[in-house]
């Protein structure tokens, strides 16, 4: 899912507004009610299965959801304490699970855990949708044997409600309960809200924000170094909003630095400051200068091999952030104003920063990147292509069918811009049918050379008929572009599908970054693609590929 490109000035400056009311440490109900974001935004449906009241989270998380650029229409069901799953009769974006144990707390003989997981299991049964469950009362234990009973139901996550109510000096108020239909106080209900709309909604409907470019003056110091050199001041909230950063690329996002500066004085100042948390070589791309800060960040993109529309830039000019909205109108754009402990708030809040857990692909990305550079040197210094090969000493691993790499399977489908054929962004529900069904099959490849284990870079998913082969999605890591292994890659995931199909069925859309995918499969084609469509490629012009000096281990996962 993409969200809404900004819409100018007045935009940038509005959002920089209404951030201001929104990342403050307890904003009011009133002062939510009255941001009324002008810009446009991607309408969501969420039906709420519930036996508590949830209108003053959903009302409150209003303003919160339009920052983040989305739209949520709530159908919410009945108070139900047996969770009967109604409001199935229409399509939704979301289903979302909104219960209180405490009803049920009396019931000594029900193991809460198990109950709440046949409930998840049963609405996974009548929808393909994500679900989100929230539970309230759980103790950490049962909470955390809930999470883990549910790791086999596809697209079902819980939120850690236990985790960001203890942040709430009085999560319940009876007195309430009767006047609202929930036991949660205000206070309570806002966090809810907040933690609703700024993470666990973004990082299930959303792919997740790959880097974070910040500026350094002003940003993550208070000073200028033209003018202060080494002297600039570190408060603690900058130095907290400093170990943000670096948990987010302990997270797997890629950290960079776009700064108006000289890069001796840049250097010279990281090299002095050892209080600092974050050390120059913390960040994978650095662009200091002179010139437009939106030209920088293109620059650094294109060294992180991302799109603009999956950085979060954080600035505390609003100028530079109007000019890079205008240059660069996909770009997530964050304000560091004067209170830094409202900018460190909304970076641990930003819609699409949140994520349900690393996994160790993510890891794998910044020391991948950090050997690039050496490929480039060995690909420039190679005779010929297998002698650059021979050098690498590349390696896939192959597997079919692969269970335990769904969430990988699904990341891929929802992440992956410039090589994807159809675009299809699979959900979670989608991945486990291509695994499970007789007739599908879902493939990844994993790519390591001496240099570095990149991980699973690549997914196949298609069905096969009558000996016939259907890809249907077929999507390669953009960090594993530009080693010319793409034909080896589809080959070798074939081989593992199928040894009696002479052409492969491709299935292909166009969009507005997928090009180099397009163009690899009209070069195998032969032919010149339309808008969408399905192509044919012989599969021996692939075979060609298995000439090539790599390695390749094909295996089928039980």
């Amino acid at each position: 899912m993409s969200l809404p490109k900004e819409v100018g000035q007045g935009s940038m400056l509005e959002r920089c507004a209404i951030a201001a009311v929104l990342y403050k440490e307890n904003p009011t109900r009133r002062e939510l009610a009255a941001l009324k974001p002008s810009w446009a935004c991607r309408e969501i449906r969420v039906r709420v299965h519930r036996n508590h009241s949830f209108e003053h989270v959903a009302s409150a998380a209003e303003a919160w959801t339009a920052f983040g650029g989305l739209k949520i229409s709530w159908s919410d069901a009945p108070y139900d304490d047996s969770l009967s799953m109604k409001l199935l009769d229409e399509q939704a974006d979301l289903d979302l699970i909104w219960y209180d144990v405490e009803s049920i707390q009396s019931r000594p003989e029900l193991d809460l855990p198990a109950w709440l997981h046949s409930r998840a299991q049963a609405l996974r049964g009548m929808s393909t949708a994500p679900i989100l469950m929230v539970v309230v009362g759980l103790d950490e234990e049962a909470e955390q044997a809930l999470r883990d009973s549910i790791r086999d139901l596809p697209g079902v996550r819980l939120a850690p409600a236990t985790e960001a109510l203890s942040a709430v000096a009085n999560p319940f108020d009876h007195r309430l309960q009767k006047l609202s239909g929930s036991r949660l106080s205000q206070s309570a209900n806002l966090t809810m809200a907040r933690h609703m709309a700024c993470r666990w909604l973004p990082a299930l409907l959303a792919p997740r924000i790959k880097a974070a470019i910040v500026d350094l003056d002003q940003t993550l110091y208070e000073g200028v170094i033209g003018e202060d050199g080494a002297t600039v001041r570190l408060t603690p909230a900058h130095a907290s909003l400093q170990s943000a950063l670096l948990k987010l690329k302990a997270s797997g996002v890629f950290l960079g630095v776009v700064s108006r500066n000289t890069p001796e004085d840049v250097e010279a100042l990281f090299a002095a400051r050892k209080d600092f948390p974050l050390k120059l070589a913390d960040f994978s791309a650095i662009e200091i200068g002179w010139g437009s800060k939106a030209e920088s960040i293109l620059r650094v993109c294109q060294k992180l091999k991302i799109d603009p529309a999956d950085v979060l830039f954080i600035d505390d000019n609003p100028g530079e952030l109007v000019e890079v909205a205008e240059r660069l109108p996909g770009t997530r754009l964050l304000h560091a104003g004067e209170d830094t402990a409202t900018t460190l708030r909304a970076l641990e809040f930003y819609p699409g920063l949140w994520t349900w857990g690393v996994s160790s692909d993510d890891l794998l990305r910044v020391a991948d990147l950090e050997a690039d550079a050496a490929r480039r040197s060995l690909q420039f210094g190679a005779h010929d292509k297998a002698a650059y090969l021979r050098e690498l000493s590349p390696q896939l691993e192959v597997r079919l069918r692969p269970a335990s790499l769904a969430s990988r399977l699904h990341e891929l489908s929802q992440k992956t811009n410039q090589f994807n054929l159809s675009l299809s962004r699979l959900n979670e529900v989608k991945v486990h049918d291509y695994i499970h069904k007789a007739d599908h099959f879902a493939v990844t490849v994993g790519l390591s050379d001496r240099l570095t284990d990149s991980g699973v870079v690549a997914a196949m998913f298609g069905r096969i008929v009558d000996d016939e082969v259907f890809v249907e999605e077929w999507v390669i890591s953009c960090r594993a572009l530009g080693r010319e292994l793409e034909g080896l890659m589809a080959v070798s995931a074939l081989s593992a599908v199928t040894k009696q199909a002479k052409v492969a069925w491709f299935d292909y859309r166009t969009g507005p970054r997928n090009a180099p995918a397009r163009e690899w499969l009209a070069r195998l084609a032969g032919c010149a693609l339309d808008v969408e469509g399905r192509a044919p490629v012989p599969i021996s012009k692939l075979n060609v590929a298995m000439d090539l000096p790599v390695r390749v281990i094909i295996q089928a996962e039980t």
